[in-house]
C-alpha cells in the first residue's frame, strides 16, 4: 500500500507542553523517507511549534487562537486545550483539507481535546483516521489507535471506547523515538556502579521550575565528582533564573535546542525528569530516573513504571519539593547503581515502535513477512482479530466469542502441537498481519487464515497465506493441505488457486474445498 498523503492535527502550547508534537514530527519524518507528503494543521497557542514543524521540513496550516476556547462543560477538562469549540476546530481542520485538493490517505489526530464528535466530523474527507491517546477517557471514530504507553490492564483499556473493526496498536513496543534511540539501544551500556553523571529534563513546559528545584537539590548534594547536563526548552519561563543559579559551579552544564537528547542520556548514569514523552527515551537507553509527575495523564504511567521497579516516582510537582529530590539523590547516588535497575529498562523499550507505525499504515504486497508461533500471550490480539465483524461474517460460524472460551481454546490448541499449529505473521518490523492456522485430520492438515483488519485491501492474502504454508512445510515436511471457502467469498478463492491450491466441490453446496500438497521447496 503506497501512501501519498498524511495529515496531521495536533497541538503545542505552554499548558499542554511539547511532547504531542515531538512525537508526531518523529513519525512524520520516518514518513517521509518512506515517499509520503505530510502536511501539519496545528494551532497557533501560546508556545506553539509552528516554527519548529516548518523549519524540519513540513508544511503547517495554521488555525488562529480563537476568541473563546472549549470549556469544562463540553464533558473534559482538556476541551480547553484545544483554544477553540471543537465544532470551530473542525471546521477550521475541514477547511485545511478542502485546501489540499486531495482526499488523505490517512489523517492522524494527536489531541487530547478531539473525540468521536469531532472525527466523525471530518471521516467522510480521509480514507482512514488513526488517533493517538494516552487517556482512554473518552470515545473515538477510527480505524487505528496507538498509545504508546506502559499502564496496568493496558489491553482492556479502550474497550468500548473505539469501533469493533479498530485496530490498536498498544504498548512500548509503538513508542514513537527517533530511529536514532534504536541505534543508541543496540549499543547501550547496564549502569551499574558509581554515578559519575546526571541527566535533568523537565520537557517543554517545565512551568512550576522543576528544573529549578532540581538544581537546588543536587548543588546541595556537593559533589563535585558528578556532572549534570541539564536541558532546558526553547524560551522556557525560567531560563534566566536557572542560569543565576548555576553560574559558577563547573560541573553544571546547560544545553538548549538539540536535535536529540539520546547522546546525552547514553552518557549519563541517573536522570530526574518529567513523566511523559521522555520517559521511554530514557528506558530505551538503560538510564534509570528519578521522576516527578506533571499533569494527571503521567501518573498511571509512572505509577506503572514505579510498580515494576523501572523508576523512582517521587509523586506530583506539588509533592516534590527541593528537600524530598535532596533525598532521593542523596539514597540513590549514596551507593553503587544496581545493574537490574538499568537492565530492566533496557528490556522494555527497543526504540523501534516508529518503524512498527510506519508498518501499521505502509505495509503492503511487497516487503518481508515473517511467521511465528503463537504464544498465550497473543490472546487478546487473536480475540479482537476473531470477533471483527467482517472475520465473522466470513466464518462458518458467525457468533461473537466469549474471551473466557477463547482463552480456553487457545490453551488447548498451543499445547496440542501434534493436532494443530498457530502462527502469527508479522512484517519485517513486527507489526503483526494476520494469522494462520492448520488443523490435523485424517491424515490432512486443514487451512485457516485471516488478515488483521487494519491490513484488508492491501493485496496481501497471498503472502500471508504463502508465508504460513512456508514454515508448515519447515517444520513437517511434505503433507496434504486443504481449506474450505465460501462460494461467495472470491477473494479468499483466487488466493488460494494463485498459490495453485486445486478446487474440489465440497460437501454443501455453498462451500468450496481446496488441496495441494506440499512439495519439498515452498513457494510463499
Amino acid at each position: 500500500m503506497t501512501l501519498q498523503h498524511v495529515v496531521i492535527r495536533t497541538d503545542a502550547s505552554r499548558i499542554m507542553g511539547h511532547g504531542h508534537v515531538m512525537r508526531c514530527v518523529t513519525l512524520a519524518e520516518a514518513l517521509r523517507l518512506r515517499g509520503v507528503r505530510i502536511v501539519f494543521i496545528c494551532r497557533e497557542h501560546e508556545g506553539h511549534l509552528c516554527e519548529f514543524i516548518e523549519q524540519r521540513g513540513f508544511e503547517v496550516n495554521r488555525l488562529p487562537q480563537a476568541a473563546r476556547g472549549g470549556s469544562v462543560q463540553d464533558g473534559r477538562i482538556y476541551a480547553e486545550w484545544l483554544g477553540a469549540t471543537w465544532e470551530e476546530d473542525l471546521t477550521g481542520t475541514r477547511t485545511a483539507i478542502n485546501q489540499l485538493a486531495v482526499q488523505p490517505d490517512w489523517l492522524i489526530v494527536d489531541h487530547y481535546a478531539i473525540d468521536n464528535r469531532w472525527e466523525r466530523g471530518v471521516r467522510s474527507m480521509v480514507r482512514h483516521l488513526m488517533v493517538i491517546d494516552d487517556l482512554a477517557d473518552r470515545a473515538h471514530d477510527c480505524d487505528v489507535l496507538l498509545d504508546q504507553n506502559l499502564v496496568e490492564h493496558m489491553e482492556t483499556r479502550y474497550m468500548g471506547n473505539v469501533p469493533a473493526h479498530a485496530c490498536t496498536l498498544l504498548g512500548t513496543n509503538y513508542s514513537l523515538l527517533q530511529p536514532v534511540y534504536a541505534e543508541w539501544h543496540a549499543r547501550a551500556k547496564v549502569r551499574c556502579g558509581p554515578i559519575r553523571r546526571l541527566f535533568v529534563y523537565f520537557g517543554g513546559a517545565d512551568n512550576d521550575n522543576l528544573t529549578g528545584r532540581s538544581l537546588e537539590a543536587f548543588i546541595r548534594l556537593n559533589r563535585p565528582d558528578i556532572e549534570a547536563d541539564v536541558v532546558l526548552a526553547a524560551g522556557a519561563l525560567h531560563d534566566d533564573a536557572i542560569r543565576t543559579q548555576v553560574s559558577g559551579y563547573r560541573n553544571i552544564h546547560l544545553h538548549q535546542q538539540l536535535p536529540t537528547l539520546a547522546q546525552l542520556m547514553s552518557n549519563a548514569d541517573l536522570a530526574i525528569g518529567a513523566g511523559g514523552t521522555t520517559s521511554w527515551e530514557r528506558l530505551c537507553l538503560g538510564l534509570p530516573a528519578i521522576v516527578i509527575t506533571l499533569a494527571a495523564n503521567q501518573r498511571p504511567v509512572a505509577d506503572c513504571l514505579s510498580r515494576r521497579n523501572l523508576i523512582r516516582w517521587l509523586g506530583d510537582k506539588d509533592e516534590a519539593d527541593a528537600a524530598s529530590i535532596f533525598r532521593a539523590l542523596s539514597e540513590v547516588t549514596g551507593r553503587d547503581l544496581d545493574g537490574q535497575w538499568s537492565k530492566a529498562c533496557l528490556e522494555s523499550v527497543d526504540g523501534r515502535g516508529v518503524s512498527r507505525v510506519c508498518e501499521a499504515l505502509l505495509v503492503g504486497g511487497e516487503g518481508i513477512f515473517r511467521a511465528r508461533r503463537v504464544t498465550q500471550g497473543d490472546e487478546a490480539l487473536l480475540l479482537r482479530w476473531a470477533n471483527d465483524p467482517v472475520t465473522r461474517k466470513n466464518g462458518f460460524c458467525q457468533d461473537l466469542i466469549a474471551p473466557l472460551t477463547h482463552r480456553e481454546w487457545l490453551k488447548k490448541k498451543i499445547a496440542d502441537q501434534e493436532q494443530c499449529r498457530l502462527y502469527i505473521v508479522e512484517a519485517e518490523q513486527g507489526a503483526p498481519v494476520g494469522q494462520v492456522r492448520f488443523e490435523y485430520q485424517n491424515g490432512m492438515w486443514e487451512v485457516h487464515y485471516a488478515v488483521a483488519p487494519l491490513f484488508r485491501g492491501r493485496g496481501i492474502g497471498r503472502r500471508l497465506l504463502g508465508e504460513g504454508l512456508r514454515v508448515l512445510q519447515v517444520e513437517m515436511g511434505r503433507v496434504s493441505v486443504f481449506g474450505k471457502v465460501k462460494r461467495d467469498n472470491r477473494a479468499s478463492q483466487s488466493i488460494f488457486k494463485s498459490l495453485a491450491f486445486e478446487a474440489y466441490p465440497g460437501e454443501a453446496e455453498s462451500v468450496m474445498v481446496f488441496k495441494k500438497q506440499l512439495s519439498v521447496s515452498q513457494d510463499s
